[in-house]
């Protein structure tokens, strides 16, 4: 079964708009119990979506607690295959907060980062990881071709 990996503004959009293409991604992975593809996240990840959730400002949209949000992510640990990676390869020139991405995929044999963000579509590909915007993977996945 294919990996992805969903970057972090893909795992708050999920959040944010239960009826968008991120939510849609992130229940294909079986949120919902139909998996399609595995969803792969690392400690990082969750440890900076967490704290995304938390900002003011995006705490307004979603109204949730600290406590709702913990159960969200554990949720998501549940579905998803949880793998770390300790390089420090230097991989998204623009932005290396962007490498922890590439480095979970590469160590977790995925095949494939979603995203919106300027600097991990810009590379396009990556040792065989492919990063795609969501409408783009998620017809993929409809068409059978994930």
């Amino acid at each position: 079964m294919i990996r992805v990996v969903l970057d972090t503004n893909q795992l708050v959009s999920a959040l944010l708009n239960p009826e968008g293409i991120a939510f849609e991604i992130l229940k294909a992975s079986g949120l919902k119990g139909e998996q399609k593809y595995e969803l792969v996240i690392s400690g990082e990840i969750l440890s900076e979506f967490r704290r995304v959730l938390l900002y003011p400002r995006i705490q307004k949209l979603h109204g949730w607690d600290e406590e709702k949000i913990d159960i969200f992510i554990t949720l998501i640990k549940e579905i998803a295959h949880i793998d770390e990676s300790r390089s420090r390869e230097r991989i998204v020139p623009e932005d290396p907060d962007d490498d922890k991405f590439f480095h979970l995929a590469i160590k977790s044999d995925a095949g494939y980062i979603i995203s919106r963000d300027m600097h991990l579509l810009k590379i396009k590909e990556f040792k065989e990881i492919r990063v795609l915007r969501p409408e783009v993977f998620l017809s993929a996945v409809r068409k059978g071709a994930v």
